[in-house]
């Protein structure tokens, strides 16, 4: 601030010299003149050099209000001062404060200075002072602006300065200079060129010389009174403009603020009503608190058809978020008329809309929300588009929307293909086994594959056994259960499918559900003549998979009933006795064997003789002797007192080993 006087104190100062001024031609004394005068010019003089200290201030205001008061008096050093301070400052501070009160004052006696300071060295100045030129738009001022740029001895950057103050001072008489710009060297010239023209015209024409030759023919006798007007009529509209935002935007606060401060059990209707606002911003408002509701909100409120009509306009607005917010709300109403909206729903081109309408629908919405279901799984670009109409089909399809189903399996995102093969499942669509034992086999998508495997179970065609054995070896523990539980659930009713899916189960170690499946052929088969043979088989394989499982007392077991079953068999009881020996269960060894050893056929009998006798070597190897020698007795006793010359020799080496 100003040290040692206030402003008031100037103001009087400046009063004085005023009133000394007018006594001066009052018809005083020639002496008293002279002297009067000479006293107001020492209070000039004073005071101007009280201004001129004030420019070194370090407070910008005080430099600033110190240059304004200088140029203010009629007093030639006071000007030379500012102008002194605007061209030979030594502080750019300075400087700036003196051409800020310059261009406030619009003195044009400062103009010369003005121009020379677009060329000092320091940016900040040269700034200001195109700043400030953009005032002083006098003829001759705006001649020597662009006489200056035609001469081409400006400093760097200048040029720009210049065409940006001509531009800020809508000088269309520099209009040619300016269009002579746009061809200049200095690129960010020929941008303030530009952008000069784009000022004084009010058009907003590219970079283009010849359009700009154009409109500078049409406008070359206008004047820089007439760009004024234009500018004064564009500023009038646009404040039009602005009071009519003004007056909408309180408008839409107004409503805004009814909906906000209402009372909780009117809320609903008030905001069910604000979907019909002009506001933009009311009805996205009122949309998203809709969508915000619970579901037993929603469905507790009564609906009625002034509500309805709100809902479809509302799904009719242009805003997206309005249109998705009441697509949401819609889908959890449970009035009457809700399949409506989701029709409407349904032919939104949001995909966000549309997924929403999508999930909303019920069995009976009818033949034509299917086939619109069946068009936007096959041609929507949406990813959740086609997910939810893969899953909605499922639910409300029919035979003939599982083509489409069918064709969605090679879309190119894994939950679709997922949803498309869930769809088919619940349709319960047989004709689909081929092409989801295909998925089964190749998809990348172990989820994917995952439900293959159980859609191959639930529907229950022999088809899929081939996909699902694969499957047993799938890289994917989850796929691999899957496959196993689906052969499982196909594993009934065919003895052939039968005995396939139990090899299957067999081949990848899997012999707990290979049991499962032989038992259940046994179970299933057992008092059916014609299956005799099937039986057999199944008997045997399920010996060897109880065996493969250490479970020896069941599989000899199981032989004893495949003995019966095939009429006496010396490979099969040569199993049993392994799996009695294996199991540690020796106990009736010796009984079976002379079972085996009464009236057997003569072609029989060498055959019986051979297995008793391995049956006593067994035993013996594996440490039951007295076993053995009872199994021996039995051998030599039906070999007679004159056994076949091999026959008796291992009868002899056998008694040997076992003693007695």
């Amino acid at each position: 601030m100003r040290s040692g006087r206030s402003e008031v104190s100037r103001v009087f100062v400046i009063a004085a010299v005023v009133l000394l001024a007018g006594a001066a031609g009052c018809g005083a004394p020639e002496p008293k003149a002279e002297s009067a005068e000479q006293e107001r010019a020492a209070r000039q003089q004073a005071l101007a050099a009280q201004e001129e200290a004030q420019l070194r201030s370090a407070d910008a205001v005080v430099r600033q209000q110190a240059a304004v008061s200088l140029l203010s008096m009629d007093y030639p050093p006071a000007l030379s001062a500012v102008l002194d301070a605007m061209q030979a400052g030594e502080e750019p501070g300075v400087r700036i404060s003196v051409i800020r009160a310059a261009g406030f004052c619009v003195d044009h006696r400062c103009f010369e200075a003005l121009l020379g300071a677009t060329a000092d060295p320091v940016p900040e100045v040269r700034k200001e002072a195109a700043a400030a030129l953009a005032r002083f738009m006098r003829p001759e001022e705006v001649d020597a602006m662009t006489a200056l740029v035609e001469r081409g001895d400006t400093a760097p950057g200048q040029r720009q300065l210049i065409f940006t103050a001509l531009g800020e001072g809508l000088a269309i008489r520099a209009v040619p200079v300016l269009l002579a710009g746009l061809r200049d060297g200095d690129a960010n010239a020929r941008l303030a060129a530009l952008e000069a023209l784009r000022e004084v015209s009010n058009r907003q024409l590219p970079p283009d010389a010849a359009q700009w030759q154009r409109w500078w023919t049409e406008n070359s006798r206008r004047t820089r009174e007439d760009v004024l007007e234009d500018h004064l009529q564009a500023l009038s509209r646009d404040l039009a403009v602005r009071t009519a935002q003004v007056n909408e935007l309180t408008s839409q606060q107004e409503e805004l603020m009814k909906l906000v401060n209402s009372a909780q059990p009117e809320t609903p209707k008030l905001l069910l009503g604000a979907l019909a606002s002009r506001h933009a911003l009311v009805r996205e408002y009122s949309a998203g608190r809709l969508a915000a509701l619970g579901q037993d909100a929603v469905r507790g409120l009564e609906l009625d058809d002034k509500d309805r009509a709100a809902l479809q306009a509302g799904l009719a607005d242009d805003s997206v978020h309005v249109r998705r917010n009441v697509m949401h709300f819609a889908a959890q109403s449970e009035a009457d008329w809700r399949d409506d909206l989701v029709r409407k729903g349904l032919a939104d081109d949001d995909p966000v809309v549309t997924a929403t309408a999508i999930e909303a629908v019920r069995a009976n919405l009818g033949p034509e929300a299917t086939a619109r279901l069946e068009q936007l799984l096959a041609t929507s670009r949406s990813r959740e588009v086609r997910e939810a109409a893969a899953n909605a089909l499922g639910k409300v399809g029919s035979e003939a929307s599982v083509p489409v189903l069918v064709g969605a399996l090679d879309d190119g995102e894994e939950n679709v293909r997922w949803f498309a093969v869930e769809g088919l499942r619940k349709l319960h669509t047989a004709q689909a086994v081929p092409r989801v034992s295909e998925l089964l086999e190749k998809d990348p998508s172990a989820r994917v594959r995952e439900i293959a495997a159980s859609t191959l179970g639930e529907l229950g065609q022999p088809a899929g056994v081939p996909a699902l054995s694969g499957a047993l070896a799938d890289r994917n523990d989850r796929v691999r259960e899957k496959a196993a539980s689906a052969l499982l659930a196909l594993a009934t009713g065919n003895a052939e499918v039968m005995l396939v899916v139990a090899d299957s189960f067999q081949e990848q170690g899997l012999l707990l559900p290979a049991e499962q499946v032989l038992t259940r052929v046994i179970e299933q088969y057992g008092g059916v003549e014609e299956m005799k043979g099937r039986l057999k088989a199944a008997y045997e394989q399920l010996a060897a998979v109880q065996k493969g499982q250490k479970e020896f007392a069941a599989a000899a077991r199981t032989y004893e009933k495949l003995d019966v079953l095939s009429g006496g068999s010396a490979r099969v009881r040569r199993e049993m006795l392994d799996c009695w020996i294996q199991g540690g269960d020796v106990s009736g060894a010796a009984g079976a064997v002379g079972k085996w050893l009464q009236g057997p056929s003569d072609e029989q009998k060498a055959q019986m003789l051979e297995l008793a006798l391995d049956a006593a070597e067994r035993l013996a190897a594996s440490g039951h002797a007295q076993e053995a020698g009872a199994v021996l007795d039995l051998a030599t006793k039906a070999a007679g007192p004159q056994p076949e010359p091999k026959a008796g020799a291992r009868i002899e080496a056998l008694r040997r080993r076992v003693g007695g």
